[in-house]
């Protein structure tokens, strides 16, 4: 073998400064070209080298080259079958997490939901309780709404009854005061009417007094007309005619001041009744003014009490349904937080499989470039291993080659 064999395997171009890579078809096809046409161009050549002796001395040189080739070659080989198998292990690796997280996905191992789901069912049923105690709550503060609405329209029912009965009062005490004044102007009538009788007796005994006095001192002059005259008889005549007269007055007199006491009477009468009959009323009606403020001042307190226990019933279960919220709150984030670990989890796993996707189709194209290039490999080495005529080259191993 010619002695530029060794500079074909590790210059590409046929220089010695850069080493070939055989790690792409295209490569390995071009070192193995220049190697087989380096191969059948040096036989020509070859007779004028030995009728001319001069170049002899270089030609035990071209084993040791070969053989370093070869081994330079077996060595890039080797490492090139490690890397294969460090790749091939590492993918096992990824298949089997990969294997592994799928098994997870489709039986999960983690969280134990039926035991976080015992607690929030316990929860839900709390809530459901204080849901329906709330609502027995609310139902007993409608129902305490409705009795206070009731009471407050009693309370202005009484109200009202009150305005009136306070009314009916004022009424009466009018009428009282009217009846008063009439009376008091009733008693003054009858002192002006007694007044008149004691005039009008006063002038009667006057008038009579005068009557008496013109009678005694009046002269009596007796003509004597005839001797049948009776003068006596004159006289007691004029008298009870007089007297007759008198009578009539009086008897009117007392008549007429007879009928108006009856009448002052029955109207005074008619007076003292109405007071009394208001008097009576209004003792009624003091009476029911004092139970219905009775019954107001206790209406007011029972309302005031049933503020009292609405307020307190509204902070106790306040005070009861805080650490529940707070805890439903908690619950709430600690879900939150567990779905975001999940939702991640679940994005890491779709890496992986898209990892594992895309290692599987590289290891499909891997596999693909060794099946091509492992026969080419083989035939190249196994006509070098042919053209090799040196002893030392017998022992060359191409068991990772052929493998």
């Amino acid at each position: 073998m010619p002695s530029n064999t060794a500079a074909s395997m590790y210059g590409g171009a046929g220089g010695r400064g850069s080493r070939a890579s055989v790690t792409t078809l295209d490569g390995l096809r071009n070192v193995l070209r220049n190697e087989t046409e380096r191969d059948s161009a040096p036989a020509p050549a070859a007779a004028p080298v030995t009728q001319a002796a001069p170049p002899a001395p270089p030609a035990p040189v071209a084993p040791a080259d070969d053989k370093q080739t070869l081994r330079g070659l077996n060595k890039r080989l080797q490492d090139y079958l490690g890397k294969v198998n460090e790749l091939q292990a590492e993918n096992d690796d990824l298949e089997k997490q990969i294997d592994d997280i799928l098994a997870k996905r489709e039986k999960p191992e983690g969280r134990d939901w039926d035991e976080v789901q015992k607690p929030l069912d316990e929860l839900r049923e709390k809530i459901k309780d204080i849901a329906m105690d709330s609502a027995k709550l609310l139902l007993e503060n409608d129902n305490t709404k409705m009795a206070n609405d009731d009471l407050k329209n009693k309370l202005q029912d009484e109200k009202n009854a009150r305005t009136a009965l306070e009314r009916e009062l004022e009424d009466l005490n009018k009428v009282m005061e009217d009846t008063k004044l009439t009376q008091e102007n009733m008693k003054k009538e009858i002192e002006l009417v007694k007044d008149e009788i004691d005039r009008l007796e006063k002038e009667h005994k006057d008038m009579v007094d005068d009557l008496c006095d013109k009678i005694k001192e009046s002269k009596v002059e007796v003509e004597l007309v005839s001797q049948n005259s009776n003068l006596s008889e004159i006289i007691s005549k004029i008298r009870k005619q007089y007297e007759k007269l008198g009578e009539k007055n009086r008897k009117e007199a007392e008549e007429w001041y007879q009928s108006k006491f009856d009448n002052i009477k029955e109207a005074d009468a008619q007076n003292i009744e109405a007071t009394n009959y208001g008097k009576t009323e209004l003792k009624e009606k003091l009476k029911e003014k004092q139970t219905l403020e009775i019954m107001i001042t206790s209406m007011h307190r029972t309302i005031q009490n049933l503020e009292v226990n609405l307020k307190n019933t509204k902070l106790e279960y306040d005070q009861q349904l805080f650490p529940i919220n707070q805890t439903i709150m908690n619950l709430e984030a600690e879900l939150k937080r567990v779905r975001s670990q999940v939702e991640h989890q679940v994005h890491i796993n779709n890496e992986l499989v898209s990892v594992k996707m895309k290692l599987e189709a590289e290891l499909r194209k891997y596999d693909d470039l060794m099946k091509s290039i492992m026969p080419e490999i083989s035939l190249a080495l196994s006509d070098a291993v042919k053209d090799e005529q040196k002893p030392e080259h017998q022992g060359f191993k191409l068991e990772h080659v052929i493998e």
